[in-house]
């Protein structure tokens, strides 16, 4: 399998302290989420896949950070990834993506962002097109947008399963909270001393 990410999933595997976007759905941020896409890079490797980063993705990500290098260090870690850029192949289907755009009226395809904006999320999902992947990972309206125009399948961090060992490590906090009282006796098992008379 191949997949790509965006700028959101790049952000939370490599700072920790990234805050994860919403679940559209509840309006609460998916817990985990760096553990949750560390599971998904695990997956790959074992299928032999690969997870690209687009080009455009880790400028957007290491613009806004000093420790350029650590994360460099970082994504060596992971067998599975692996920079994608922005070819001649690439350069094709984005200029094919704004030729459909313009022919249906709409150059930004319905987004609001200024057009530069627009352009580095097409040239995302450009990448990932070129190089047929079978899932985009984003967690940003716009840019999943663009990747279903694009006929892509798009995940979030809300559609990725929490790994056993961290869902495990959740159960055992809990169990160590006090139980709330219970409403009803509990039912015989049949093993109770019968009531003095």
């Amino acid at each position: 399998m191949i997949a790509a990410i965006d700028n959101t999933f790049l952000t939370l595997l490599l700072n920790p302290g990234a805050t994860p976007r919403p679940n559209p759905l509840t309006g609460v941020p998916v817990s985990h989420c760096r553990e949750r896409i560390e599971a998904l890079v695990d997956e790959l490797s074992k299928q032999h896949g690969t997870l690209l980063v687009p080009t455009p993705v880790l400028a957007e990500v290491l613009c806004f950070s000093n420790a350029v290098e650590a994360y460099f260090d970082d994504l060596k870690k992971y067998s599975a990834i692996e920079i994608a850029p922005f070819d001649g192949r690439a350069a094709y289907e984005m200029g094919r993506m704004i030729r459909d755009a313009r022919a249906k009226g709409d150059k930004r395809s319905g987004q609001s962002g200024n057009w530069q904006h627009v352009k580095m999320d097409r040239a995302i999902v450009a990448i990932a097109v070129s190089r047929s992947v079978d899932v985009f990972y984003s967690d940003d309206d716009a840019q999943a947008s663009f990747a279903r125009l694009a006929g892509l399948t798009v995940k979030s961090t809300w559609d990725l399963t929490l790994p056993d060992d961290v869902a495990q490590h959740h159960l055992s906090e809990k169990s160590e909270t006090s139980w709330p009282p219970q409403r009803k006796p509990p039912k015989s098992n049949g093993l109770e001393k019968p009531p003095a008379h």
